[in-house]
């Protein structure tokens, strides 16, 4: 009997275990994360022009292979899966080219832009 009731519950813990991996996973890509970004040091003067709608606030929300970025500051794209938990696009935003990249699997989560032909960069960490 003992042997019976120490299977039954490793299959209830089994079945918890798994449950709350669906469950982090779920919570992952349901809801928004946000980010500020900040402005590198040393970035180019040229990148200035760059500051004001990359400094606001940035969120980024999986959802199976893609991510959708959005900010007040006129930033709003599909990023799409490159490797687990890392997201890319590329856009143009005031003339400027810019990489996107946004990582979920990192903790705490990251946001990078950059701008490789000035050499402008703003990253961020979720709170």
């Amino acid at each position: 009997m003992d042997i019976v009731k120490s299977t039954v519950l490793r299959v209830f813990l089994l079945a918890g275990a798994v449950a709350a991996v669906f469950s982090a996973q779920a919570v992952a890509q349901g809801g928004p994360v946000e980010f500020r970004m900040v402005a590198a040091e040393g970035n180019p003067s040229g990148c200035r022009n760059l500051d004001a709608s990359m400094s606001r606030v940035h969120s980024v929300t999986v959802t199976g292979d893609k991510a959708a970025l959005k900010s007040s500051g006129g930033i709003n794209d599909t990023l799409k899966q490159t490797q687990p938990g890392i997201y890319k696009t590329t856009f143009a935003l005031s003339g400027a080219r810019l990489e996107i990249v946004a990582n979920t699997t990192a903790s705490p989560k990251t946001l990078e832009a950059v701008e490789p032909k000035i050499g402008c960069r703003w990253t961020a960490v979720a709170p």
